[in-house]
């Protein structure tokens, strides 16, 4: 799909923006359209009835009620643009001419641009699978009408495709069965996106993790025919400017283990490698991208399976930190991973370390399947994410490190249990205290993304299944991370 910036259209296919505001309105969209959209007086914004399509004039043009003008932002135009590729797809094929009215909208036209950009990348998205693809009409040329050109729209487009292609690719990986996508299919693709980027990557097979006493990733995964590893890949692009260390969760399938997963929570147990999917796609796209930072990216991997060698609820383990942890239930096992790996990664002396992880249901239960759960160690950092998840559309909600549920996780007989007692009680603050015992650096950041990592139904330009969740957020972060000055 090619992608243009044009002053008038090119072609009869036109995609207009409505919303509520008749002044504006009319001297905005052409007054034949005005009047048919005023006979028809059934355009309800982002809903069933959100469109129309009209024949005027030899133009065949689709209409997009976008809601109230005082409350379009940059999410208004990434669903408007995700709703125009639907629409046109169904019915059109061709060029299409898509105007978009920034200055209307008080938003910063490059902004608009890029919100837009992105999301007719994202919304182009489909999982090719392993089923007949459903035919739809072929995008050849989309054209972009906004009322002042961008004079670097070709540099923002570029940009924006990279972002994009490495989203898509993460969701490609999260999307394959776990009998395609295990531990050896993601070091392949970690091997490849190194040799591509000319990255740096180490893989630390069963033995090395022996000799290094990553004990609770290798229990992890000791009832699985896949034996464990740790991956890292380091991107240095300047050794004057900091390292960011980002880790990812990577369970390429959770049974639960012996404390095994009712049947209908295991379908979707292939996204468990979200986390893993997740760094690798930051780290293509700030390879390409050329980003001025240094990153480490740890892939923590391990099937949780159910076999004689099967780690056990009772069984103490000692983790990379030498601290002691009796297992209380083997379906806490992505914290275990992510505390060896979160031990190592001060052994690097980062900057900052930022995780990712489909943690905790509890997630899901208090903040849905639209909001990461934030843990936060630096106010800086925090508030740098949190504005970039509200300029990507990606919200995240900060969650306390709340020293009094510390006690939940203390035991009679080891250091740590690996959940609280209560169990159910703060399960996601749990998760995120029990990591906190394995990690000394002050920057720490915890994503906890087991909410919006995978989905049931389509979502605008976030397709049903995967969506690739925080990194374009973290990513705008890494851009401005140079300009953080008090860590």
């Amino acid at each position: 799909m090619q992608i243009n910036q044009i002053e008038n259209p090119s072609g009869s296919i036109l995609v207009y923006p409505y919303w509520d505001d008749d002044e504006e309105i009319n001297h905005v969209l052409p007054q034949k359209l005005i009047k048919k959209i005023e006979n028809d007086n059934k355009l309800t914004p982002f809903a069933k009835n959100n469109y129309k399509r009209y024949f005027i004039d030899q133009n065949d043009i689709i209409v997009i009620h976008i809601g109230k003008k005082n409350f379009i932002n940059l999410d208004s135009i990434r669903q408007f643009s995700s709703l125009a590729l639907k629409r046109v797809k169904k019915y059109l094929f061709g060029e299409v001419n898509i105007f978009l009215f920034s200055k209307k909208w008080n938003l910063k036209n490059n902004d608009c641009i890029y919100a837009f950009l992105e999301s007719l990348y994202l919304s182009d998205y489909r999982f090719k699978g392993y089923k007949k693809e459903e035919k739809l009409f072929d995008i050849k040329k989309v054209n972009i009408i906004n009322e002042d050109k961008v004079s670097d729209f070709d540099k923002i487009n570029e940009k924006c495709r990279i972002i994009c292609d490495s989203v898509k690719m993460t969701r490609d990986l999260i999307n394959e069965p776990a009998n395609i996508c295990n531990i050896d299919y993601i070091e392949k693709k970690s091997l490849q996106i190194s040799k591509e980027n000319n990255l740096n990557i180490n893989v630390i097979d069963k033995k090395k993790l022996e000799k290094m006493g990553m004990n609770l990733l290798l229990a992890v995964g000791r009832g699985s025919i896949e034996e464990p590893r740790l991956i890292e890949i380091k991107y240095n692009q300047d050794n004057k400017k900091p390292t960011i260390c980002l880790i990812g969760k990577g369970i390429t399938y959770d049974t639960g283990g012996i404390n095994l997963k009712p049947g209908s929570a295991l379908d979707d147990m292939k996204s468990d490698m979200s986390g893993a999917a997740t760094v690798l796609g930051i780290i293509n796209a700030c390879s390409k991208l050329k980003l001025s930072l240094n990153l480490i990216g740890l892939l923590p991997l391990a099937e949780n399976s159910i076999d004689g060698k099967s780690f056990r609820p009772g069984d103490i383990l000692v983790g990379f930190n030498k601290k002691s942890i009796e297992i209380k239930n083997t379906d806490a096992e992505g914290r275990l991973i992510l505390a060896d790996a979160l031990s190592y990664s001060d052994t690097k002396k980062c900057n900052t370390v930022i995780d990712f992880a489909t943690l905790t249901g509890a997630a899901i239960v208090a903040l849905g399947t639209k909001i990461t759960a934030g843990f936060f160690k630096n106010k800086t950092i925090k508030k740098k994410i949190l504005e970039a998840g509200r300029k990507t559309g990606e919200p995240i909600w900060e969650l306390p490190l709340f020293d009094d549920y510390k006690e939940m996780i203390k035991n009679d007989i080891s250091d740590l249990r690996n959940i609280g007692e209560p169990p159910r009680e703060a399960g996601t603050i749990i998760g995120a205290l029990f990591l906190d015992e394995f990690i000394e650096n002050k920057n720490w950041v915890h994503l906890d993304i087991a909410g919006p990592a995978f989905i049931k139904e389509e979502a605008f330009y976030n397709k049903k299944g995967a969506t690739g969740v925080m990194i374009r957020t973290i990513i705008e972060f890494l851009e401005n991370y140079n300009e953080i000055v008090d860590i």
